[in-house]
């Protein structure tokens, strides 16, 4: 939660240094331009590759060919594309990250590695701190 809070507030800040930034070198038509290009771009990523993703997906979940990496990626897509609805260059950028389909593996596979490890932190502090004492009334 503290880092969606970070996130946040620091999202707007970065995203209108990068417009004042890119504005001044690029003007104020062509930012705007852009900033309408890469919206029109995320819904079309959302309407069209969003739809064909899902189906993609069924049909990977019925064939058992790796499902998980499959529906993380179809969602990888949709937070592609809803990135690139967003105004700023920022937000612009990662969504064409997440549109390149390797990039787009690497970045789930890193998440997922990152999920595991700090789930099996978790289960060992919990197992480690007890707040209880475990007494075996056999001895």
């Amino acid at each position: 939660m503290k880092y969606f809070l970070s996130l946040f507030l620091l999202l707007p800040i970065v995203e209108i240094y990068f417009f004042v930034q890119i504005g001044s070198e690029i003007g104020v038509g062509s930012t705007i331009l852009f900033t309408l290009l890469t919206a029109f771009l995320g819904l079309a990523t959302i309407k069209y590759l969003g739809v064909s993703s899902f189906t993609q997906a069924r049909q990977s979940v019925s064939n058992a060919n790796n499902p998980g990496i499959e529906v993380l990626s179809n969602l990888a897509l949709f937070v592609s594309g809803v990135f690139l609805l967003v105004p700023g260059f920022f937000t612009d950028f990662l969504g064409i990250l997440l549109l390149i389909q390797p990039l787009r593996v690497i970045i789930i596979k890193f998440f997922i590695k990152k999920a595991f490890s700090n789930l099996q932190k978790t289960t060992q502090n919990s197992a480690k701190n007890k707040d209880y004492i475990d007494i075996d009334p056999d001895n």
